[in-house]
């Protein structure tokens, strides 16, 4: 066990040493601030101090883990760097040449998100605006390779030091924003689409419509055993997230006391986990959240206890501070909808900071890193180009035995979408391979 020293030991101090240690290396540690402990203990120890002379490893501390507010301030790096960048650069020779443990924590607890910044027409802070797109780490779990290197540099010294690795973890989710393109949607909503489609020549959609209402098997939407055969097929963890908020602009699901409705949420919830999938609404109108899921509670009999919200749609820390208070314990947001990589720097689960209560909290990060509407919609790739970048970002993740959570929503599996299902099914199959 590691011992490590900190002049002041505070929520920020417990928060980043913990998600270093325990949350991504999985090893034990003891943190003190008893000097005389530190210094009178004889197996590996590193300190965390601007204090000269009390441990021939230390690590330079920067002010941010002994602060209590919240500062517009954006930290820099080298641009041009080797691996990773490194934040928080210190002016001294200690034992990495930058604070690993502030640069954890800012990127971690989503530091700039707090920070007035410019939004999209959601409301959602911009990836283009995130300081890893600047630095063009995005694409990289850049915490995850700076903690990898911080142990491989502690083993030079201490190669007694025991790290349990960490397993590869796959797991498949899907978004039900629609789950039927005309069932189930209720006699209004049906018929004022119906003249539409009429109006527009759209026959072929007219004839869609009414052979769905007659037989909800057919509509091109229920797309759920095709995808529940794929995950069998690849022994894939698969899991649902469901939009069950009142119908408005970007709320368009059926009715929650649709019998249909109903019958599949609890076909689906039999075999598979079934998380909220918060509104659109909700955002601004937070009580929402916990009407919801009791909602989806009623209709599967279950607790649930997962959430991604819809659009991506967070605001810190008002929608997690709602999750908590829900009886969410488990959150899938972390990614942008515009970019595909790691809005975070991780690919670890990790509990979320409450930045200004500054408290660790119950909520677990679980880190998405691809979208299949980022690939096609908002950066136009090309299905193959889309193939490689979803393997890239694989084996980044394989390769520090990191969670890789994939989004995908079920009206992305209809027949027109056939060659964008191969990029799914490529994903689902080289997650089981080695490389």
């Amino acid at each position: 066990m590691i011992l490590i020293y900190s002049h002041q030991i505070t929520a920020r101090v417990i928060y980043a040493i913990d998600l270093v240690f325990n949350s991504v290396l999985n090893t034990p540690y003891e943190l003190t601030d008893d000097k005389f402990h530190f210094e009178s203990y004889t197996l590996p120890k590193i300190a965390y101090s601007k204090e000269s002379g009390i441990s021939r490893i230390f690590i330079t501390p920067d002010s941010l883990l002994f602060e209590t507010d919240i500062k517009a301030t954006l930290p820099n790096a080298n641009i041009n760097y080797r691996d990773f960048p490194r934040f928080f650069a210190s002016d001294t020779k200690d034992f990495l040449g930058y604070d690993i443990f502030a640069m954890v924590f800012y990127f971690a607890t989503r530091y700039e998100e707090y920070l007035k910044s410019e939004l999209d027409e959601h409301q959602r802070f911009k990836a283009e605006n995130s300081i890893s797109f600047k630095y063009n780490c995005l694409h990289i779990p850049f915490l995850n390779n700076a903690i990898a290197d911080f142990k491989n540099k502690l083993m030079r010294d201490f190669s007694f030091l025991n790290y349990n690795s960490r397993v590869f973890n796959f797991v498949s989710t899907i978004d039900i924003d629609n789950a039927f393109a005309f069932a189930n949607k209720g006699f209004k909503r049906n018929i004022g689409g119906l003249v539409k489609d009429v109006f527009s020549l759209k026959m072929n959609q007219v004839t869609q419509r009414l052979v769905s209402n007659l037989n909800e098997e057919k509509d091109p939407y229920n797309t759920f055993e095709f995808i529940n055969a794929l995950s069998k097929e690849t022994q894939t963890t698969l899991q649902y997230f469901v939009l069950i908020g009142d119908y408005a602009a970007y709320d368009k699901n059926p009715h929650y006391n649709s019998t249909g409705f109903r019958k599949l949420l609890k076909g689906l919830s039999n075999h598979y986990e079934l998380g909220l999938h918060p509104s659109y609404e909700s955002f601004n109108h937070l009580e929402k959240i916990d009407i919801e899921k009791k909602r989806l509670e009623e209709i599967i009999e279950k607790k649930v206890t997962s959430a991604r919200c819809h659009f991506l749609r967070v605001k810190f820390p008002e929608t997690y501070r709602a999750f908590i208070q829900a009886g969410i314990t488990d959150d899938y947001t972390m990614i942008y909808a515009s970019q595909s990589g790691f809005r975070t720097g991780l690919c670890t689960p990790y509990p979320w900071f409450d930045l200004e209560k500054n408290e660790i909290t119950s909520l677990t990060i679980h880190p998405s890193i691809i979208m299949e509407g980022t690939l096609r919609d908002y950066n136009k790739l090309s299905v193959e180009n889309a193939k490689s970048t979803s393997l890239y970002l694989l084996n980044e993740v394989k390769n520090q035995g990191g969670e890789f959570v994939s989004v995908w929503h079920n009206d992305s599996f209809v027949s027109s979408q056939k060659e964008w299902i191969s990029v799914y099914k490529q994903l689902l199959e080289k997650s089981k391979t080695n490389n």
